[in-house]
């Protein structure tokens, strides 16, 4: 099985398990990184927390599927939180959380072939920010 369909798969798993995975990926987020938290405090509907990490689940497939989309994104996004004093291995983080989600979501269904494709994933995806 290819890293994307792995990738694909473990996202449906999140969904499937978790319904509407926002609510868990930023507890952990927060938990993880309890200074993120006040950069949200005018979110007040969580509609900027969706609308984030529906781009970042776009962006994550983009890399997995070889695109071209997601390093021009991401670039941008690097800068843009850059401004909120976001530090780039904080911005990296945010991905990491969402593979420790699905993770935890799909519990003994997670495999060694799984957790290598997310390895492979975050690392490309960090690595766009040397690009």
């Amino acid at each position: 099985m290819s890293d994307l369909d792995l990738i694909l798969q473990s996202l449906e798993a999140l969904a499937e398990r978790e319904g509407d995975p926002a609510p868990v990926i930023y507890a952990r987020l927060f938990a993880d990184h309890p200074d993120l938290e006040p950069l949200f405090l005018m979110d007040t509907d969580g509609g900027v927390r969706g609308s984030m990490l529906q781009q970042s689940f776009d962006c994550l497939i983009d890399v997995a599927e070889g695109g071209s989309l997601a390093p021009v994104i991401l670039g941008a996004e690097r800068v843009n939180h850059g401004t909120y004093g976001v530090p780039d291995n904080l911005f990296d983080a945010f991905f990491t959380t969402i593979r420790d989600c699905v993770k935890a979501a799909m519990g003994t269904d997670w495999t060694a072939e799984t957790d290598a494709a997310w390895s492979r994933l975050l690392a490309r995806t960090e690595a766009l920010a040397d690009a």
